[in-house]
């Protein structure tokens, strides 16, 4: 990114299709085979969402994804400020799972510095 300048916004039906190019690639990075993405099903699904739901361009609350190239702490930190301002407005309490299974450590101490609490964990056993 450019001088890492950068803008969180809410997303619109204009983003589906960006918003679901960058969830491909996680398949791509995803230690575990998951396959392809069916790519009518992951759109539909990201429509149904965007209009029903609070979608920030390129996150969602199930899908915390950034472009490698984008990632630093400064975007992370800014995506979670964005969304616990929001969960606050609402007074619900904000869960964030990660279930990718690369990195977990980094991702852990991340999310602690962050002020968020441990509450469990996803465990899968992949043949």
């Amino acid at each position: 990114m450019a001088d890492d300048k950068y803008t969180i916004r809410r997303a619109t039906l204009k983003d589906a299709v960006d918003i679901r190019e960058v969830l491909k690639t996680w398949l791509i990075e995803s230690p575990h085979n998951f396959g392809t993405a069916n790519n009518k099903k992951l759109l539909d699904n990201i429509i149904f969402y965007i209009r029903d739901s609070f979608v920030i361009v390129f996150l969602r609350m199930l899908w915390i994804h950034v472009l490698p190239k984008c990632r630093n702490f400064k975007v992370v930190r800014s995506m979670m400020i964005v969304l616990t301002e929001y969960a606050k407005s609402l007074k619900k309490t904000l869960l964030i799972e990660t279930i990718q299974g690369k990195d977990m450590d980094r991702k852990h101490k991340l999310f602690m510095k962050l002020g968020f609490s441990f509450l469990g964990g996803t465990y899968g056993f992949f043949i």
